[in-house]
């Protein structure tokens, strides 16, 4: 301690390795330790239930884990996405992939030549929530990586990503057997509030914002509704197949509050070429004359709030008219086939399920559950796609780019809070799932790998994305609530003896209207008709009297040029006369001259003339 202080040696410049950008250049004292004197504080709104503990962390992380509070053990893994892969059965495996003992860790390496550059031939671990081989179906992977979700009542977002043809749309959809992730959180959701569900549209997102809904907008909306779902197919037979194999699988428990009534709502979007396209539009009624262009719609916030201006949603009364409802949007959604895979999605299409909950003391509470199908990574050399699916295959690249870098600067954001703001507008895609990637929501990605030798290096850019989202952590999600006076028009009347006798008067009333619309669209059509009549009527009328008009101006135009014609033709046959007579005068004339005795003559006559000079005189 007697020592005097000694002032710190400059470091030597280095060309091969470059300075720490975090180095003080001026080497000015400063503490060892990094320390934030403000994660103690924290705001009322973001207080939640469990306890922040950073004993975890400082014993993975060093001396830096002080700048980041962790949740206890338990809920490690649940504050950041949860990272889920799938392996595509195969006939033959490639050796390449190997799953670890614990089943959450993926060991890739090359064993042959079939990498373009050294750096893919190493060994490399890839980190996951959990690992699915070939065997595992669909009812486990819908157990671990939905249900809870559904069960906690909590806004989750459930994405999908991998290389084209690795399982994407089949682990959400499923087929005809076994149904994927989305059927089975349909039959999830409205199982547990059957209990509580509503018998008409109360309530509704709007603009973000949930709004009470008068009568007639009511009225509308179901309108609406039972139009859409007339356009749908038949799955009568199908759903129900689909829900015994659904209710075999799983055991789903009714959550029955006589306090509580529930609304569901389902809208369907698709990103196609970085435009936004509504999958449940209602068609107009021209549609038959002639293919109508869709109409593109535009990502709009309100009040932190993200959604889409203008897109339709539907409100839904049963797990079928949801699946009758996807089923449409999927006929409307892009596909084509390339060399990879026939039937290959050539957008992103995002399957969005709102759950409108009211207490009777006034509470509203929304939970949305987004369906991302995302459109398969390729590459363009490998795939040989030209024209339009070239096109499509560069904007669907350059949407996975922005959403990785997005994952990228959430997960950077947490260990350098200085860092740039996240690029969500450099996308269509990332502009709607920006409250996931915030940690506003819920996310879980189920990524999809074919384990084959000729997809080793697009699988390993699929496992590099994956483990950027993998270290993502986010705060807990809040429970998006919203107070309101509406509790006089939810006085237990869906519990009323009368809900039968209200629920079969709205369906006339829906009826009637539609049978009112559908007499005012035959009444316009028939007076279109008529008018398309009476016009050709008119039409005729007008070009018979202008044919004997013409015929009449023909007839007096023909008559006035043959009395010109005569007459001009008199007029030309006295000027010809007449000039005829002076040619032969002057003709005379010229003979005369020429001939020698019209010239003495004409000199005698010259000489027997008097000389007009002398003059004679008298001698008288």
């Amino acid at each position: 301690m007697s020592d005097s202080y000694e002032a710190p040696v400059r470091e030597k410049r280095s060309f091969l390795m470059a300075r720490d950008p975090s180095v003080d250049r001026r080497c000015r004292p400063r503490p060892e330790k990094k320390l934030r004197l403000f994660d103690d504080i924290h705001e009322a709104t973001e207080s939640t239930d469990g306890s922040d503990s950073e004993s975890e962390c400082a014993s993975s992380c060093g001396d830096y884990a002080t700048s980041v509070p962790i949740a206890e053990d338990s809920s490690v893994a649940d504050t950041g996405p949860q990272v889920f892969l799938r392996l595509r059965p195969v006939g033959a495996a490639s050796k390449a992939y190997s799953v670890s003992e614990d089943g959450k860790v993926l060991v890739t390496s090359a064993k042959s030549e079939n990498t373009s550059n050294n750096v893919n031939r190493m060994e490399k671990h890839f980190g996951f929530t959990s690992i699915f081989d070939g065997s595992v179906g669909q009812r486990d992977v819908y157990d671990i990586c939905v249900g809870p979700r559904i069960v906690d009542e909590e806004c989750v977002t459930i994405m999908t990503y991998g290389t084209s043809g690795s399982g994407k749309t089949y682990t959400l959809l499923g087929d005809d057997v076994l149904a994927g992730v989305i059927p089975r959180g349909l039959e999830h959701i409205f199982t547990i509030y059957l209990e509580n569900l509503y018998h008409s549209p109360k309530l509704k997102l709007v603009n973000g914002c949930i709004e009470f809904l008068q009568d007639e907008t009511t009225l509308r909306e179901m309108q609406i509704s039972k139009k859409l779902l007339n356009l749908c197919p038949d799955i009568g037979g199908h759903h129900e197949r689909l829900k015994e194999a659904i209710q075999g699988d799983h055991t789903f428990e009714t959550k029955a509050d006589p306090n509580v009534s529930v609304m569901i709502w389902v809208s369907f979007v698709e990103i196609y070429n970085e435009l936004v396209y509504d999958l449940l539009s209602i068609p107009p009624r021209q549609e038959n004359l002639g293919a109508v262009p869709r109409k593109s719609m535009k990502i709009t916030c309100n009040k932190g709030q993200v959604y889409i201006k203008g897109l339709t949603t539907v409100f839904v009364r049963s797990s079928e008219e949801a699946l009758r409802l996807l089923r449409l949007g999927q006929q409307r959604s892009t596909y084509a086939s390339t060399s990879v895979n026939a039937n290959s999605s050539r957008s992103h299409c995002v399957f969005i399920v709102d759950v409108l909950k009211y207490n009777s003391s006034g509470m509203t509470t929304q939970c949305s559950y987004k369906f991302c199908d995302l459109a398969g990574s390729e590459r363009v050399n490998n795939t040989g796609t030209i024209g339009l699916r070239l096109k499509e295959a560069k904007n669907i690249n350059t949407s996975l780019m922005t959403l990785g870098r997005c994952l990228d600067a959430a997960s950077t954001s947490r260990k350098k809070p200085n860092t740039d703001v996240i690029p969500f507008r450099d996308s269509k895609l990332t502009m709607l799932l920006q409250a996931a990637l915030l940690g506003k929501e819920r996310l879980a990605m189920i990524v999809t790998v074919t384990p084959l030798e000729k997809f080793y290096e697009e699988n390993l850019n699929v496992l590099n994305f994956a483990s950027i989202a993998k270290n993502i952590i986010f705060k807990e999600p809040l429970i998006k609530q919203h107070s309101t006076r509406y509790s006089g028009f939810f006085d237990n009347s869906k519990r009323n003896t009368q809900y039968e006798y209200i629920k079969e008067i709205e369906e006339d009333n829906i009826s009637l209207r539609e049978e009112i619309d559908r007499l005012k669209f035959d009444h316009v059509l028939k007076m279109q008709l008529l008018e398309e009549k009476l016009r050709k009527e008119l039409s005729e009328t007008y070009q018979e009297l202008m044919r004997a008009n013409k015929k009449l101006w023909e007839e007096e135009t023909a008559k006035k040029r043959l009395m010109a014609e005569r007459e001009f033709e008199f007029k030309l046959g006295s000027q010809k006369r007449r000039y005829e007579e002076q040619i032969e005068d002057l003709k005379d004339e010229i003979e005369e001259l020429k001939s020698p005795s019209s010239e003495i003559d004409s000199m005698d006559e010259k000489e027997d003339e008097p000389n007009p000079s002398i003059e004679i005189l008298d001698d008288e």
